[in-house]
């Protein structure tokens, strides 16, 4: 790959609604709705076949995801598919969906992607007939099927800032996002290291707990210059916690029996009253924490 950055996994959200309302979901898609035309307006097959052209000449993803949301409500989600695999960027091109949507699908799709993952939720599963379905037109198709069940959710964005730059750290150098998935977002023309940080602070600014949106302060602007590709690998590697880890628990939120929010609580934006103190699994982070420090000092 040349003096490309390489890098595990990409990701684009090609919606930020979805068709299903998961308490605790690390994209808080239960919240983007018909008010957030102006945030989802970046989403566009013109915008995103020119971010993807400039990245992919600078890194490289062993997969490239297409997600959301529910990124099957998307009408035009086969071009975005069709311009991340004609891109190159990665080795696979993959498609995280709940799969409800799958059935009706043409053909194309499963031409298109080498890989789809299903998320299955047990408060509203997925029909295992329906699943069925999924794998014989995977096997027909020579497309790798994953299925990745999650029977609990991690409280993770909450609305009330961490001020314990201490904890924050260590909140940051021990996520399993930012360090092990190593799954990183490309959004409005930013490439950012963690894939909830492109809309937290956009959504706390909208709920009024924060006077402004620094998100984009949290990414990487996207540029074709020669030295990208360096500039990706040390941002990508920075261990300095983003401005959205102080409203983030990374990997040591409470874990919590998955549920299907009421429009209630969706309307009242239940998230935003979360707090550190009562979302956080203190034993959890305390070992985490404890550890990354030992290793850290010796």
């Amino acid at each position: 790959m040349g003096n490309k950055c390489l890098v595990h996994k990409l990701e684009y959200n090609v919606t930020h609604h979805c068709n299903l309302k998961c308490d605790h979901c690390d994209h808080l898609s239960p919240f983007f709705g018909p008010k957030d035309t102006e945030f989802n307006s970046s989403i566009s097959l013109a915008n995103f076949e020119k971010q993807v052209g400039i990245l992919a000449r600078h890194v490289h993803s062993e997969e490239f995801l297409i997600l959301g949301g529910e990124p099957l409500l998307h009408k035009n989600v086969l071009d975005f598919l069709k311009l991340a695999k004609t891109s190159q960027i990665a080795d696979k091109t993959v498609l995280v969906t709940n799969g409800f949507l799958l059935p009706s699908q043409p053909d194309e799709l499963f031409e298109i992607v080498d890989k789809i993952t299903i998320s299955f939720y047990p408060s509203l599963p997925l029909k295992q007939e329906m699943i069925e379905k999924a794998r014989e037109k995977c096997r027909e198709h020579s497309v790798e099927l994953e299925i990745f069940d999650q029977p609990k959710f991690s409280m993770s964005i909450v609305g009330v800032k961490n001020e314990d730059t201490r904890l924050v750290d260590g909140i940051f150098n021990t996520c399993t996002v930012a360090w092990t998935q190593r799954c990183y977002a490309l959004h409005d023309g930013y490439v950012y290291r963690c894939s909830r940080a492109p809309f937290i602070a956009y959504k706390l600014y909208k709920v009024g707990a924060i006077p402004s949106d620094f998100s984009k302060e949290d990414g990487l602007k996207l540029d074709d210059g020669d030295d990208f590709g360096s500039k990706a690998e040390e941002y990508f590697n920075r261990a300095t916690p983003l401005k959205s880890c102080s409203y983030c628990l990374g990997s040591v939120g409470k874990r919590v029996k998955h549920r299907q929010l009421g429009k209630d609580e969706i309307r009242d934006e239940v998230w935003a009253r979360h707090s550190i103190g009562e979302s956080i699994d203190r034993v959890k982070a305390f070992r985490r924490i404890a550890m990354w420090r030992w290793f850290k000092l010796r």
